[in-house]
């Protein structure tokens, strides 16, 4: 099959005709012209679509869950809540949802337009819903999944806030030392002609260079900067941050729990309401995000198209432990494999909690330790010919 679809990204077409059970080869993009087919009100919906949090997202799946089992039709539980949401943007994104449910559109159909929104495992689960007439329940499993996996993404970065913190707050210090501060004693050492040691020389010259050339490291920083982010962007650069991440001592053991729980938690709630497994592991490619990882589904997929087991491309991978990977073996074996991934995801999900207890506890004294040295390092460059030669505030 070929077609035309109106979309903001090659992932967004990629994304909804997955929904749709299609398997994409090649998504071409064609830079569209703003003309009849997109008027002023489409653009603004879709600009608005952007801003829409995912915590609307979560209560609009409990609320409505919440609204059809007590037997309130689904167009005006829609409305209900539309009205009653503090978010503009959201309103403005259900009032096109309703509209098209007031056209004969299936819910999952409508969802599929706003991929920004509605996530691909959300829409998976709608369409086995509308199929089962499990609507209801459909939106709590939604509603509970991405309360978890919300759960999950603060926990990480609250682990990572804190070091970047602490950091930020060092880096800062010490530029405010070798700007303000030495200056000062460069003064008073130039004017009693003094022999500085040599750490002092070495602070002396680095604070001369940061209050004198920043019209060079300025410049120079940005263009770093700028070049760093779009290198991280490249297939090269996002291979490179997805192995430190999987591999830096310390943080290597929390992100592997990170997607190991995602994956299982994600294939344990599509698996129990009977999606395709080929669109489980696509759905799964999004949830990991992560190079190596994605070549642990490219392997899965081969091996499931060759009439092998799940469990096969698991054992592959280094990055997935064997504990896991017999699970998933036995899972497939007894006929059970939504109940071992929501165990394996539960098992994963501990994991991933004393994980970032030891990050943060390791992490703590480590950071305050840095931030001594690097501080006290030239805090005692400063003072270190006060102490050692008297005669430099002498005058000799």
């Amino acid at each position: 099959m070929t077609g035309t679809l109106v979309a903001s990204s090659p992932e967004d077409v990629n994304a909804r005709l997955r929904a749709e059970g299609k398997f994409v080869f090649e998504v071409e993009a064609n830079p569209m012209r703003v003309d009849a087919q997109l008027d002023r009100k489409q653009i603004q919906r879709a600009e608005a679509a952007k801003r829409v949090k995912r915590e609307d997202v979560i209560a609009f799946c409990q609320q409505l869950s919440v609204m059809l089992e007590t037997g309130v039709p689904l167009s005006e539980a829609m409305e209900a809540f539309s009205d009653q949401t503090p978010s503009r943007d959201f309103r403005e994104v259900l009032i096109v949802v309703r509209e098209d449910l007031d056209g004969g559109e299936p819910l999952s159909t409508s969802m599929m337009k706003w991929p920004r929104i509605f996530p691909s495992m959300m829409i998976s689960l709608m369409r086995a819903s509308e199929a089962s007439g499990t609507m209801a329940l459909m939106l709590g499993r939604v509603g509970e999944y991405l309360s978890k996996e919300r759960q999950t993404a603060r926990q990480v970065k609250g682990a990572l806030a804190y070091p970047l913190f602490m950091m930020a707050s060092s880096l800062a210090m010490t530029v405010f030392l070798m700007a303000f501060v030495l200056p000062r004693f460069a003064t008073i050492y130039g004017e009693r002609s003094a022999t500085l040691p040599t750490p002092t020389r070495i602070l002396l010259a680095m604070s001369n260079f940061i209050t004198t050339e920043y019209l060079w490291y300025g410049p120079l920083g940005i263009l770093t900067v700028v070049s760093l982010v779009v290198w991280l962007k490249t297939p090269s650069g996002r291979r490179a941050a997805d192995w430190v991440r999987l591999n830096m001592p310390g943080l290597r053991g929390m992100y592997r729990q990170l997607y190991i729980t995602r994956a299982s938690r994600t294939m344990a709630t599509l698996l129990g309401t009977g999606v395709n497994v080929l669109d489980v592991i696509d759905i799964c490619r999004g949830v990991t995000n992560n190079a190596y990882y994605d070549q642990l589904w490219d392997t899965m997929t081969d091996e499931i198209r060759n009439g092998r087991q799940m469990s096969d491309a698991v054992f592959q991978h280094k990055f997935v432990g064997a504990n896991v990977a017999s699970m998933i073996s036995a899972g497939e074996r007894s006929g059970r494999l939504p109940e071992v991934m929501e165990r394996i995801a539960q098992f994963s999900q501990e994991e991933l909690d004393a994980s970032v207890r030891q990050v943060t506890a390791y992490i703590e004294p480590v950071m305050i330790i840095l931030m001594g040295v690097v501080i006290g390092s030239v805090a005692l460059a400063l003072l270190l010919p006060i102490f050692s030669m008297g005669k430099v505030m002498a005058g000799g």
